[in-house]
């Protein structure tokens, strides 16, 4: 019978009890014996008096359920600031800090009794701090309401948003990503498929609501065929959400306790994709263009066909340097220099023939020489009788006339066109040279002759 009664006992869902104790704090023995103000502890956590009107709840304390704030007639945002106070503030271990948060918790869940003394509840209760610390707990109690003005009751419902992706109108492989949601000021770990993001070179970053992001299709992704780039992202509100919630701590014939309520879940996802899947098409497309662009710029044909006409023009030119290269052998005035030895051949006729047949052989002349002779008888004319001149290209005629002189003109032998041609100024000192020549001679003789008959 005791087995079945320990069993009965065990599965019978009796929890055990355990009392709460008193916390960070002052006390009679601090305050001169007017009360208790500060935190008490139950589980190793501070909890905080809702109804101090009540006996200490220092018996056996059992844990209730989470409520709202309608049983204290609090607003869901004063149930939240409570809330945030316990859970933040509240869990001090210097009982100034643990003091102020128990005059800011009575003031909202119980705003009648904390202000029933005849004064105001802050002036009452700080009456329970010793002196030397009641402007360092007045203090915290006012940044404690600073705080708590920024705290709201918030539904875990209008947390929402997705990724929103947009492709390049010229690159199909680029493009950007955006996390839109109604939580300002909240930020996302995004996970991208098939895309990497510009900033890491990975496929995922952290992205900001509104902000967007450049991302890139992965070229393993693209050499598949199209492409659909997707994402994930889990959104972290910007800061932690306290729900409008208490867990009441219950002691049978005293007041009751207050714990954290928990926060809102201050998280949520966001999904998205394409709304057109990316083709590779678009990549290849301006690579070729360049290519083919490149080939007909970088043809050399024009230039090379119309290299041909211009080579025939100088032709020309060198046509006409040509044809002035006989005349250099126009410049065959040294002849007359090799001439002059050979006409004393003819010298000794000059003096037979003297003529005055001159003027026919001068008329039947003049028309042929007259082009030539500027050139020739600019250098040998140096003697007097201005004789019109005769034909000067005698130069190359002046071999042939000794033999043919005879047959054709006798009257060349005169002394005006000998000297025009150059002879007469050759012939007449070898005249004269071989005058003295034969009359030194012969006086050498007469003068060797006479000494030897002398003798």
């Amino acid at each position: 019978m005791l087995a079945m009664a320990a069993t009965f006992l065990l599965f019978s869902g009796a929890q055990t009890a355990s009392a709460a104790g008193y916390g960070p704090g002052f006390d009679d023995a601090q305050n001169g014996g007017q009360g208790r103000i500060g935190a008490y502890s139950f589980e190793g956590r501070n909890v905080y008096c809702l109804q101090p009107w009540l006996p200490r709840p220092l018996d056996e304390t059992t844990k209730g359920g989470v409520v709202d704030g309608q049983q204290f007639q609090m607003s869901d945002d004063s149930t939240a600031r409570v809330n945030w106070a316990i859970s933040t503030h509240g869990q001090s271990t210097d009982p100034a800090v643990t003091s102020a948060v128990a005059m800011f918790v009575w003031s909202l869940a119980a705003p009648e009794s904390y202000a029933s003394h005849g004064t105001s509840g802050d002036e009452h209760f700080l009456g329970r701090v010793p002196e030397t610390r009641r402007a360092e707990v007045s203090g915290t109690l006012t940044t404690i309401r600073e705080g708590a003005a920024k705290v709201g009751a918030r539904a875990p419902a209008s947390h929402s948003g997705s990724l929103q992706f947009t492709t390049d109108a010229v690159d199909g492989k680029k493009g950007t990503v955006v996390l839109a949601s109604n939580l300002a000021g909240a930020t996302g770990t995004a996970v991208l498929s098939g895309a990497t993001f510009a900033s890491t070179g990975t496929d995922t970053a952290t992205l900001a609501v509104g902000e967007p992001a450049s991302i890139v299709v992965t070229a393993s992704a693209l050499e598949r065929g199209p492409v659909t780039v997707s994402g994930t992202a889990k959104v972290t509100s910007p800061s932690e959400q306290w729900a409008a919630k208490i867990l009441l701590l219950h002691t049978p014939g005293a007041q009751l306790l207050g714990s954290s309520g928990g926060t809102v879940p201050g998280e949520f996802t966001a999904v998205g994709q394409d709304r057109v899947p990316r083709t590779p098409a678009t990549t290849p497309t301006p690579t070729t263009t360049p290519t083919t662009s490149a080939t007909p710029t970088a043809v050399p044909t024009p230039t090379r066909t119309a290299a041909p006409p211009r080579i025939p023009t100088p032709q020309p030119t060198q046509t006409a340097s040509a044809t002035p290269a006989p005349t250099p052998t126009a410049t065959q005035p040294p002849a007359p220099t090799t001439e002059p030895p050979a006409a004393p051949t003819t010298v000794p006729a000059i003096p037979t023939a003297t003529s005055a047949q001159t003027p026919p052989a001068s008329s039947a002349t003049p028309t042929t020489g007259a082009s030539a002779l500027p050139s020739t008888t600019a250098t040998a004319t140096a003697t007097p009788l201005p004789v019109p001149p005769t034909a000067t290209p005698a130069n190359t005629a002046a071999a042939t006339t000794p033999a043919t002189a005879p047959a054709t003109a006798p009257t060349t032998p005169q002394p005006e066109t000998l000297a025009q041609t150059g002879a007469a100024v050759v012939n007449w000192p070898l005249l004269l040279g071989a005058g003295a020549l034969v009359i030194g001679a012969g006086a050498l003789a007469w003068g060797l002759l006479s000494r030897r008959r002398e003798s």
